[in-house]
């Protein structure tokens, strides 16, 4: 039987090195969405650059991804392990310039650390670092998560949902500069 929701759209951020986070990420969003959207009126979209981006010239690629994906997504999910990302131009990486963006246009941002063994022959340790400085940096602008596998990701993300998703409101919020503007 079709039934009406709001769409949120939830951008998953990531370096390069979490190719299965971001699967079980768009799995969690599904798995939320089988069991809540109906209930709740409410229908989370996974939103990845490399599926909702198109080929285009005229500006440096993350700003091209910003404007075709970033910008129109209501939420951000982040995993991370041991690298950072590539440079943008404007950060130090792709996933750092949406989390930035996203905590400036105060949009909800959920960022998951991977704590999963590792190979420290097989790790880039400027990558590293860079990280490292990049999660202190942000460690006062709320809270961060760690797991330690793919299905502890999965199950606390889930969980993590219906928490954050009793606060999204699709009511406009009136402010007194608007009442003003409107006089």
């Amino acid at each position: 039987m079709p039934f009406s929701a709001t769409v949120f759209k939830v951008l998953i951020a990531s370096p390069s090195d979490v190719p299965d986070e971001r699967l079980a990420i768009a799995k969690a969003l599904h798995d939320w969405n089988s069991l809540h959207s109906e209930e709740h009126s409410q229908l989370l979209l996974p939103v990845m650059w490399e599926t909702h981006s198109a080929p285009a010239m005229g500006d440096r690629p993350q700003a091209i991804i910003n404007d075709q994906v970033v910008k129109s997504c209501d939420m951000l999910i982040g995993a991370f392990w041991t690298r950072i990302g590539s440079p943008t131009g404007v950060a130090e990486s792709g996933t750092v310039e949406e989390i930035k963006w996203f905590l400036s246009q105060k949009k909800p941002v959920m960022l998951y650390y991977s704590k999963a063994p590792v190979d420290i022959d097989k790790v880039d340790m400027t990558q590293y670092e860079k990280l490292k400085g990049f999660k202190t940096s942000i460690r006062d602008k709320g809270i961060q998560a760690e797991y330690r596998s793919v299905d502890e990701l999965s199950a606390n993300l889930y969980r993590h949902l219906t928490i954050v998703m009793r606060e999204m409101s699709v009511t406009p919020t009136i402010t007194r500069d608007i009442v003003k503007a409107a006089k």
